[in-house]
């Protein structure tokens, strides 16, 4: 039996090749980056044809009505200055009641206390971890984080026979050194995440589930008992919990790696800010993550609902594809657990907190996330508003608001050029530097900033890269005008599927889809047998 060394990362993930790296001058670091440039647009250019095509269409659009909008931006020199103030206090209201809402929904925010006499334990819980990427150290670093709190089970789905057998070699280690969870491994044909989970949900035979991940990590052996936390409260069907990035290069200011993964970190921060907000004010979540949620097993279990979650269609049941919708599983359930009426708790503490990676391996990768996750706001959000309207007037009013309506319509880069519009005209100033301007500027950058100062007091060293966090912010906002654009295409960015079902499809092994538990064999640790 090969032996594995396998280091558990609690916070940081600093990579050696950063420590060792050689600090330049901040002459070198402008002419190195200057330099990229052309590269790094050119290769923009090649990696998104669809892209560049939609951008020569705006441009042709443009210079059509060319006339046509400077006729109407002559109209509006003819509009009277209590016009321009009635246009920006509405516009000022728009853009700023769910940031007025969010302050005070974050201010109230209280977890779930633990109890003195907890009702439920790790023992009560199987984890259900689909994965196509098990050679992958993450994935290893994710098991040993989860087997650390002891649950009773972990269902490891993974695709095609070749890399079941991968992952059955490598996880009998584990069933070694932690004989008190079984770990069973099963396989599909096709990768799915959803039908992964869906296949592992039968198997499980505890009071809740939780899904996630194959790139997470709990830091927290209390992580299980804090999450179970909430379901003290019989009506909680379902617990989200307080997501954070790894910070693998702080202060690295002109190294592009860096960068992504800075904005990574803030990404998932107002992630969470909103999610505290909103699940205060209401008990309303615009989604529960899939990197690690808790459900309770007899409704991930009720009848159907694994039948629709396979099969889900959007747009009135026109898309989709032949398999039905691979992305949004996440915000499938979330819908789901509104509709049968279950309570949605976000649970932070820091015991309750996982860590996940983004932005550390490419920038390709990186914006197929984007622009993914950006699709599924304009798919769920109108879903949710349709189908659950009767759940959220009722139950959740202002997550309806805030939440989803505000989510469909929330393009930095257009509101903040409408503010600065209307106000410039409804003060006559003497310039976009003026004091009055400059006052809109500094609260908007305030209101920009408030949701991730807890990133600075960690990582003091990145408020250098506050900039790109800013710019980030509104070159999002053409990234959701894409998604917006393009929100039938239901490809999973991201991830190479094509290349995991090929290997699937080319495997000489037989595929079992029933799940093993590895051999019967005593314990080195005296823990007696394992599985």
């Amino acid at each position: 039996m090969p032996e594995y060394n396998i280091k558990l990362e609690i916070e940081d993930d600093i990579r050696m090749e950063d420590l060792e790296e050689q600090p330049r001058s901040f002459f070198q670091a402008i002419v190195s980056f200057i330099a990229n440039i052309p590269m790094v647009f050119i290769n923009f250019i090649r990696n998104n044809p669809h892209f560049i095509i939609f951008l020569i269409c705006v441009v042709c659009n443009v210079w059509y009505f060319w006339d046509t909008i400077i006729y109407y931006s002559e109209l509006l020199e003819d509009v009277d200055r209590d016009t321009w103030i009635a246009a920006f206090v509405w516009t000022f209201i728009a853009r700023y009641y769910r940031f007025a809402i969010g302050f005070w929904g974050d201010t109230i925010y209280e977890p779930s206390p633990m109890q003195a006499r907890e009702l439920w334990t790790s023992r009560d819980v199987t984890v259900i971890l689909p994965t196509i990427d098990p050679d992958n150290p993450k994935f290893a670093e994710c098991m040993l984080s989860i087997l650390e709190n002891r649950p009773a089970a972990i269902l490891v789905v993974t695709v095609g026979a070749s890399m079941r057998q991968r992952c059955d070699d490598f996880l009998e280690h584990f069933r070694q050194e932690y004989p008190m969870t079984r770990i069973g491994i099963s396989a599909i044909p096709h990768p799915s995440k959803r039908r992964q989970v869906a296949h592992a949900v039968p198997k499980v035979e505890t009071e809740f589930t939780i899904l996630a991940d194959d790139h997470v990590f709990w830091p927290s052996k209390e992580f299980i008992p804090n999450t179970l936390a909430p379901f003290e409260c019989p009506t909680v069907g379902v617990v989200a919990t307080y997501k954070c990035v790894r910070r693998t290069s702080p202060g690295k200011f002109w190294s592009m790696s860096s960068i992504i993964n800075f904005i990574g970190c803030l990404y998932l921060l107002r992630h969470n800010y909103e999610l505290r907000a909103s699940n205060a004010m209401d008990g309303g979540v615009f989604v529960v993550s899939g990197r690690t949620a808790v459900y309770r097993s007899r409704f991930l279990k009720a009848d159907g609902l694994m039948h629709r979650f396979c099969n889900e269609k959007f747009f009135f049941g026109l898309l989709g594809g032949k398999e039905g919708l691979g992305p949004d599983d996440d915000n499938f359930l979330t819908r789901e657990a509104y509709k049968h009426d279950w309570d949605i708790k976000f649970q932070q503490t820091n015991e309750c907190t996982i860590w996940t990676t983004i932005g550390d391996e490419s920038v390709s990768k990186f914006r197929g996330q984007l622009i993914r996750w950006a699709r599924t706001t304009f798919r769920s959000n109108p879903c949710m508003m349709l189908e659950s309207n009767r759940v959220l007037i009722k139950r959740m009013p202002w997550s309806f608001f805030t939440v989803y309506l505000t989510g469909l319509i929330n393009f930095a880069l257009f509101w903040d050029g409408l503010l600065i519009i209307t106000f410039y005209n409804a003060l006559g100033a003497d310039g976009l530097l003026s004091t009055e301007m400059r006052s809109l500027y500094y609260f908007m950058l305030w209101t920009k900033v408030w949701k991730i100062i807890p990133h600075f007091w960690r990582y003091p060293s990145d408020l250098l890269l506050l900039p790109f966090q800013i710019l980030f912010g509104y070159v999002h906002s053409l990234i959701k005008l894409w998604a917006l654009i393009t929100f039938w295409d239901c490809a999973w960015l991201g991830r190479n599927l094509d290349a995991v079902d090929d290997e699937a499809e080319h495997s000489r092994m037989p595929l079992n889809m029933d799940f093993s538990w590895g051999e019967v064999r005593p314990n080195r640790h005296g823990y007696g047998y394992c599985y």
